[in-house]
């Protein structure tokens, strides 16, 4: 996702502000290490790690140039983004626990 201000009728301009990715069992390695760090040194303010297999999410923020361990929300939880005061999901709902 990016800020309205990054938005022009050529995309994005510059590294997004919030990155979200999903995990599968063949990209784990690759989101926890080369992404973690390429985004973190390109400079996106929140990147979050949805693993549907422990149906939880990890949420890292940028902080002084480096990611700190925001939270770890599990499947009773709701996430809401630190940049995106607007945007939050219940991971109930993410997960299709609930009817």
């Amino acid at each position: 996702m990016c800020s309205k201000n990054q938005i022009s009728k050529n995309g994005c301009q510059g590294a997004p502000t919030m990155i979200i990715g999903v995990l599968s069992p063949s990209t784990t390695l690759k989101d926890f290490n080369e992404k973690f760090n390429l985004y973190q040194k390109y400079g996106v303010q929140e990147y979050w790690i949805i693993d549907p297999g422990n149906r939880s999410v990890h949420v890292y923020a940028l902080q002084d140039g480096v990611y700190q361990v925001r939270d770890l929300y599990t499947e009773q939880d709701s996430v809401r983004s630190n940049v995106f005061k607007d945007f939050q999901i219940s991971l109930s709902k993410l997960f299709n626990l609930e009817a």
